[in-house]
């Protein structure tokens, strides 16, 4: 299992070791403004809704008892619609990968898990492999280059295959690299270069990295787990750090099974 990531501007370039797990969705949902949690009642008196409101009443103060409403939060979503997507469309199990191009942790990913991943469960039609694009620009300064020249190769149609050269050549990303690869894999030239330059293709990565953000996402390689419906994915798991194939499989397998579908797991 590959345990280290890299961390954005901001954070100390150290990589923490030990077991990478996948986190229940709601784990995702704290870091926001907080009310103060309220007293717990006693063993023989059970924590209703009664007893929380009589314990934060206001001393001294008129008080009138009324019934507390209950909001549920949706768990989040991923958007797909222009994603590159990998595998069947009929497949229901969306993985997403969020990445970046130089980062040696992704490459990592690639040569050892993806393989086994996508000969198991992608082509064999039971999930779809999602990829997003989060460039750590600060100390990656190739990753939105490398970025860019994937998506202009996915608008001639040839994103894999690029996606596949760039990983290939992790240690050696460079302005000079992105035309070559795009000749050997047989693009348009001048329309690869036009789209080089177009400043609205940036735009596009950027969605995908404000898109991690909403998800708590700092560091690559990073993943999240759910059920597709149409262009949407329903997060079930996220991962940061990239797991070992067999903790994709348990995933997988679990939202395979008919009393889960549609469920969120609990945590491990």
């Amino acid at each position: 299992m590959i345990n280290n990531r890299h961390r954005r501007a901001g954070s100390p370039r150290t990589h923490k070791t030990g077991a990478t797990i996948f986190l229940v969705v709601t784990t995702l949902l704290s870091g926001a403004c907080t009310t103060p949690t309220p007293a717990p009642a006693s063993a023989s008196e059970p924590a209703t809704t009664e007893t929380r409101q009589r314990s934060a009443k206001p001393s001294g103060m008129a008080y009138q008892e009324s019934a507390v409403s209950i909001v549920r939060i949706a768990p989040p979503m991923v958007g797909l619609a222009g994603a590159q997507r990998m595998g069947s469309a009929q497949a229901t199990i969306g993985i997403v990968e969020f990445s970046d191009y130089q980062c040696p942790y992704c490459r990592g990913f690639h040569d050892r898990v993806f393989p086994k991943l996508k000969k198991e469960y992608v082509d064999t039609g039971i999930a779809q492999f999602i990829h997003k694009d989060l460039p750590l620009k600060s100390i990656h300064p190739q990753a939105l280059p490398a970025a860019l020249a994937a998506g202009c190769a996915g608008a001639q149609q040839r994103f894999w295959p690029m996606h596949e050269a760039l990983y290939a050549n992790n240690g050696r990303l460079a302005p000079a690299l992105y035309p070559q690869l795009g000749r050997e894999l047989g693009l348009d030239e001048a329309k690869f270069t036009a789209c080089l330059g177009d400043a609205s293709r940036e735009q596009v990565i950027m969605r995908d990295v404000v898109e991690a953000r909403g998800l708590g996402i700092t560091g690559t390689p990073s993943f999240v787990i759910g059920k597709i419906q149409g262009d949407a994915l329903t997060v079930v798991r996220l991962s940061r750090g990239a797991p070992s194939y067999e903790a994709f499989a348990q995933e997988i397998d679990k939202l395979l099974k008919p009393e889960n579908a549609g469920a969120i797991p609990g945590t491990k």
